[in-house]
């Protein structure tokens, strides 16, 4: 599978479409182009929100600023930024949880396994700005 079979596609999933099935990326591939066709100017399409992420849009859902740093650099920024926003809601969900297991109506309580599991993805979120913010 090659770039200039595939442009949407490449330019959509980058690297990650080579791992596709043939048959599975010529058909993306079309639904892209369809997509892609007689757009106008300044149109929101799925096609131009998925590369749009893909250039690595904040969690304000804007490319992060250049300001002397680098595509790579302004890359892992956003990534931060979307992560930090991710790990701040889990924390503000577990948060609630947990005053709803202290004080609140036994129906609205989640169970050990939910917290645990809430847990274990602000962990993995932080775990992720740390190595994030090396990169950058």
């Amino acid at each position: 599978m090659t770039t200039s079979h595939y442009p949407h596609l490449f330019a959509t999933l980058g690297e990650a479409a080579t791992r596709l099935p043939d048959d599975l990326a010529r058909t993306l591939e079309s639904t892209f182009a369809a997509l892609q066709e007689g757009e106008a100017p300044g149109t929101i399409s799925l096609l131009h929100c998925l590369q749009h992420i893909r250039q690595g849009d904040a969690a304000d859902g804007q490319p992060w600023p250049g300001k002397g740093r680098t595509p790579g650099q302004r890359l892992a920024l956003a990534r931060i930024d979307r992560a930090n926003a991710g790990l701040t809601f889990l924390l503000e969900l577990l948060h609630a949880t947990e005053r709803v297991r202290v004080d609140g109506d036994i129906s609205q309580q989640v169970d050990d396994d939910a917290r645990e599991g809430l847990l274990l993805a602000c962990r993995g979120l932080a775990e992720y700005v740390d190595v994030q913010l090396h990169a950058a």
